[in-house]
């Protein structure tokens, strides 16, 4: 009996079989991660490839802004045909003026213009604004910040594995000043007080 078992502590054969079956689970997840990585690296740069050329046309005012969208949204459907699609415009009137809200006196030091607190009206519509652009491509020589989100599906189930949501959410921004096909439109300031 004794040399049986010296035989069998001894047999190598299904040994590769078993190593295979330990190590593919991880193999598998590795090759899927990478997968997905590779998936939405490339969707990243057919995004920031389309939101270039689209700016870029944007400015020169060479077609609508819609026929302009409508063909960043049908590139990139074809790579995520099921990505919700959003695209912003914001048009400021210099480069120094993105994100910038308007001035006021934050007399209740809130962070919010209110309680007849004075501001000044700088982009002319009426009201104290976090971010004083306006939306839409605005006109000559406005700085334009354009800003294109797609949501999209996983491919793979990574998520499930790292406890993450299915939906990946890929931003894409350009900043580009207008050609200046006229004059730009100037705002006089206005001194005003919040509601």
């Amino acid at each position: 009996m004794t040399g049986r078992w010296i035989h069998v502590h001894r047999d190598e054969r299904g040994t590769t079989v078993l190593e295979f079956a330990i190590i593919l689970p991880a193999f598998m997840l590795l090759l899927l991660g990478c997968f997905d990585i590779g998936y939405q690296v490339y969707l990243t740069a057919l995004l920031n490839g389309e939101i270039q050329k689209s700016a870029r046309d944007a400015t020169l005012e060479t077609k609508s802004l819609a026929a302009l969208d409508e063909a960043v949204k049908t590139q990139i459907r074809q790579l995520a045909p099921t990505a919700n699609i959003a695209v912003t415009r914001v048009a400021y009137q210099g480069y120094k003026d993105i994100g910038r809200a308007e001035t006021f006196s934050d007399g209740n030091a809130n962070g919010k213009c209110d309680n007849n607190e004075p501001y000044t009206d700088e982009n002319g519509n009426g009201t104290w604004d976090r971010d004083l652009g306006k939306q839409g491509n605005g006109g000559a020589r406005d700085v334009v910040k354009y800003n294109i989100a797609v949501t999209y599906k996983a491919l793979f189930p990574m998520w499930k594995f790292l406890g993450s949501s299915e939906y990946r959410t890929l931003n894409s921004t350009m900043v580009l000043k207008n050609q200046p096909y006229s004059d730009q439109t100037k705002f006089s300031p206005v001194n005003r007080t919040c509601a």
